[in-house]
């Protein structure tokens, strides 16, 4: 009885280990199933999972932006594509246009003075002495004109260059030509209105009032004011033959007061064009202080 007690405990305790057995190896096999999955979930299927969340949010705003696009009632076709490049073609002849234009304007400003050779002709003045004597005549004969044609001067009003004794070096030279050229251009606009009664000054500034910094790359600004005694209706004329002048000036500003002088006489010029000032015999005689801010357009080439 005993031995079979035995034999069936041992049997029974037989089957249990096996079952033991079997449960570990089954939860051990499960354990490591599920490391896996848990390895894969994290390594691979989190990420894509966020790539195809990235892909799918870029997609859906590339298809609002067509939608927006459609429904515009502009699109930008063909039609349109060649339109706008005529356009820009178009844009950047008028862009060479204006830079010609003002190379063309510059041309004057760059120059030297031209004198008459016996031999050669018309010469350009290379000559640092024989610049400066020429100078000298230039003056002299802007003066005269000037006195011809009964325009007062203010002390200095015209600011020539001075070296006494001295020959300028051509670094000297070529700046003061470019003044010269403008002080000559504002005096035949003075000699050109028969209003002008004095030349107060023309003065070289250091700064413009006012100027656009991006076009420093086209060309250099030289501020001048001018300061002048007129007649108020030849006021008008003075800013039409500045702007006309063969120097490219800029107006910047215009102050006008009166001087309560009064003109009892008036003395026309013969180079007075009748047509451009017929004022029919009504010209005021009342003369006033006009102050003009401007600059000339020194173009880089």
């Amino acid at each position: 009885m005993k031995s079979v007690r035995n034999i069936n405990f041992q049997y029974i305790r037989k089957i249990c280990q096996s079952i033991f057995v079997r449960m570990r190896n089954f939860w051990w096999i499960t354990g490591i199933v599920f490391f896996t999955l848990l390895v894969l979930l994290f390594a691979f299927v989190f990420p894509l999972s966020k790539q195809y969340a990235r892909t799918y949010k870029n997609v859906e705003d590339l298809s609002a932006a067509l939608e927006r696009y459609t429904a515009k009632k502009m699109l930008y076709n063909e039609s349109w594509i060649t339109s706008k490049r005529q356009e820009a073609e178009l844009y950047h002849k008028e862009i060479e246009k204006c830079k010609s234009f003002l190379v063309g304007m510059d041309d004057h400003l760059e120059s030297v003075f031209m004198i008459q050779d016996a031999e050669k002709g018309l010469v350009k003045v290379e000559d640092e002495a024989l610049w400066k004597t020429e100078y000298g005549k230039r003056i002299s004969a802007l003066l005269a004109k000037l006195e011809a044609n009964h325009v007062a001067l203010d002390d200095d009003a015209l600011p020539f260059q001075d070296w006494g004794t001295g020959i300028p070096a051509w670094d000297s030279i070529l700046s003061a030509q470019k003044r010269f050229w403008i002080i000559e251009a504002i005096v035949n606009v003075v000699l050109n209105n028969s209003g002008i009664t004095k030349l107060g000054q023309i003065t070289f500034q250091e700064s413009c009032r006012s100027g656009n910094a991006s076009f420093s790359r086209l060309y250099t600004a030289i501020p001048i004011t001018l300061k002048v005694e007129l007649q108020a209706d030849y006021i008008q004329f003075l800013l039409h033959d500045i702007l006309k002048s063969p120097v490219p000036f800029v107006i910047e500003g215009v102050n006008i007061s009166s001087t309560d002088k009064i003109l009892s006489h008036t003395f026309p010029k013969e180079n007075e064009d009748t047509v451009s000032r017929d004022t029919n015999n009504n010209v005021s005689q009342v003369i006033t202080d006009v102050i003009i801010d401007a600059y000339v357009i020194d173009y880089k080439s």
